[in-house]
């Protein structure tokens, strides 16, 4: 079997017959979407090679987003060789506002609606994940927007809304020895002769421009030629590197497409002696490694050439993204890094309301809210297993559990350990011996044995699901039940991961409700895993009675709600009766 590497360089090499073209880049745009390529990289490699061989850019835009819907990829491999569906250009080619070449300055950078699916398909790993939990950035803003329409005046709007009419700056083709320098007033007087001019600037290797001013009013100071730096990092994914700009709240003057794989971010740094712009510079470069962020750069460098926005680089565009995003000054920025680079806020207000927000939904009465880890503690071959499969038929019944109040909601039990077979027997006895019906819509059941995950990367697949289920098939899991927790780090991906068991089944634990707002139930021997005793909400656990066999004493204690008081339950297969 073709690996997706091989399949997207065969897609890319070979010539296709017209009926046979749309499949096969469909074909090659789930590959991409499997090594982690974004939405708008395949589109640069895999659309252009498809317009090449004759496939509108509508066709070419929708067959690829069809294949980054990953909640329909089922359907869609089954009638990929069917016509696909229009798309609207604006939908196609544009995922932010159009910048105004007027008053762009205050422009501020933001995305069009973006969905869980493609969150994942942007090539964000564990870190660029607690990056936006820890600074709450809001996800759609790693939305990367289409060129605008007159994208070849970006060039303008860029010195227009960054430098002054009577400063001058350099630009040249990349890969050419000799800058051309105009006076800014001059460039932007020529209006109509930009496209032109940009369309001059074309090439295989793109185009260049000084980061900072080259020349400025005759007895000022030269502070104009210390007013930006340039930061990128193309070995990482373009959305990760728009989420350590959002998070880090870096002073962003503009954001610019290099038209490769990565996104230049121009730092207001605003010194006023080269010592100053050294000292500012590398503070920032140092920040940004603390951070995880590698700068590609040999030390600060006031006369560096970096992207210019408003030419093709070997056909693809080199464009403007948006202005003005983070701090408003590095002054400002550095007070952030000083108080607030923990991705806490300062003292918050208690409340924005002067009456108390309305509480969770309740699951269970006194026990466990939706948004909340209940942990269910026995001995070893104790029965946790038929107990959780208990409370998700009463969860979807509405029934009681072990004389507990449960309130109706739909379930999904995630099964890690048991063949389906051997899930679904044991289920239907449980069932049996309380009067319930099992195949009811209300309890779902999602079999991952032998799914070879990592912890972060099972969360991200059960909330997929979750999601998709909600959309497509109208249902709410209230409540997600994972059973055994313990069996998610015994596959090859899992082992190789670097961070502690515990804190992978917490970071686990928490994505699944960040993602879902769904409470998470699962169970554990008694002190298997205390960081997630100490981390649950909820926590019930049964202990044996001395010399009393099936006998166990039941207790619980709770966050948002008082102790449970010691009570008696007896095992009597196939479930604890209180």
């Amino acid at each position: 079997m073709e690996n997706p590497r091989q399949i997207i360089n065969l897609f890319l090499s070979s010539k296709h017959k017209p009926e046979e073209l749309k499949s096969a880049l469909f074909r090659a745009a789930e590959a991409a979407e499997q090594v982690g390529m974004t939405y708008m990289e395949a589109t640069f490699q895999l659309g252009e090679h498809a317009k090449e061989e004759g496939l509108a850019e509508d066709e070419s835009d929708a067959t690829i987003r069809r294949a980054y819907a990953a909640d329909k990829r089922a359907r869609e491999r089954e009638v990929s060789t069917e016509p696909a569906p229009a798309v609207p250009q604006q939908q196609a080619t544009q995922a932010m506002p159009a910048i105004p070449a007027q008053g762009i300055a205050t422009q501020p950078i933001i995305a069009g609606a973006i969905s869980l699916e493609q969150v994942l398909a942007m090539g964000l790993d564990a870190q660029a994940l607690e990056l936006l939990q820890n600074h709450r950035i809001d996800p759609e803003a790693l939305n990367i927007p289409w060129p605008t329409p007159d994208w070849r005046l970006d060039f303008a709007k860029l010195l227009n809304a960054l430098f002054k009419p009577e400063e001058s700056i350099d630009y040249k083709m990349s890969n050419t020895p000799e800058a051309t320098q105009v006076l800014i007033s001059d460039f932007l007087a020529q209006a109509d002769g930009i496209k032109k001019i940009m369309k001059a600037l074309d090439g295989p290797d793109g185009a260049l421009v000084s980061i900072n001013a080259t020349n400025g009013p005759e007895g000022e100071d030269e502070a104009f030629r210390y007013r930006y730096a340039v930061i990128d990092n193309p070995e990482i994914s373009l959305a990760k590197q728009l989420a350590y700009y959002k998070a880090l709240n870096l002073p962003c003057a503009a954001l610019v497409s290099t038209g490769a794989n990565s996104v230049q971010a121009w730092i207001k740094v605003n010194a006023q002696s080269r010592k100053e712009y050294d000292e500012r510079v590398e503070y920032l470069f140092k920040t940004l490694e603390e951070q995880g962020f590698h700068v590609n750069s040999n030390g600060p460098n006031p006369t560096q050439m970096v992207r210019l926005p408003g030419v093709l680089r070997n056909g693809k565009q080199q464009y403007l993204i948006g202005l003005e995003q983070g701090a408003k000054t590095f002054e400002d920025w550095q007070t952030w890094v000083e108080f607030c680079l923990d991705g806490k806020p300062l003292i918050e207000l208690a409340s924005d309301s002067d009456d108390a927000p309305k509480k969770d939904r309740l699951l269970i009465d006194d026990v466990l809210q939706a948004g909340e880890m209940m942990l269910f503690t026995a001995p070893s071959k104790a029965g946790k297993s038929f107990a959780l499969m208990d409370l998700a038929l009463s969860l979807s019944h509405g029934e009681d559990w072990m004389g507990l109040v449960t309130h109706k909601t739909d379930v999904l039990f995630v099964n890690f350990e048991s063949t389906r077979s051997a899930f679904l027997n044991r289920l239907f006895t449980v069932a049996a011996s309380r009067g319930l019906n099992p195949s009811i819509p209300g309890f779902g059941f999602l079999n991952l044995r032998g799914l070879a995950q990592s912890p972060l990367e099972m969360a991200q697949y059960i909330a997929k699901r979750v999601k998709g289920a909600k959309k497509l098939e109208d249902h709410d899991y209230g409540a997600i039940i994972i059973d055994p927790i313990s069996a998610i780090l015994h596959n090859p991906k899992a082992v190789r991961n670097s961070m502690p068991p515990q804190q992978s089944l917490l970071l686990m634990i928490d994505t699944i409700i960040a993602l879902t707002g769904s409470a998470v139930i699962t169970a554990m021997n008694p002190d298997e895993y205390t960081e997630l005793a100490n981390h649950a909400d909820s926590l019930i656990s049964l202990s044996p009675v001395d010399g009393c066999p099936n006998m166990y004493n039941l207790k619980g204690s709770f966050r948002e709600f008082p102790t449970l008081p010691s009570r008696d339950c007896t095992w009597r297969y196939p479930r604890f009766i209180v």
